[in-house]
């Protein structure tokens, strides 16, 4: 049995693909100009450390929360 959400992914990639030619080159091409507009947009990627960061932040909020509750 096909997952549909698997089926999903693979039209969607064949498409998307297709329109490149499936040529590997344009492909890298059109994804490096798209985070150059991206930049240039002020559009800003997480590094791992500032997610990692992130993460722990929101687990220490969670905690801290957990022991309020439990203290009333």
């Amino acid at each position: 049995m096909i997952d549909p959400i698997v089926a999903e992914v693979r039209k969607n990639r064949e498409e998307w693909f297709a329109e490149f030619d499936y040529d590997a080159t344009k492909f890298q091409e059109y994804i490096m100009e798209q985070q150059a507009k991206n930049k240039a947009a002020g559009v800003r990627n997480m590094s791992e450390e500032e997610r990692q960061a992130r993460l722990a932040l929101k687990r220490q909020q969670k905690e801290e929360e957990s022991r309020k509750i439990a203290n009333l």
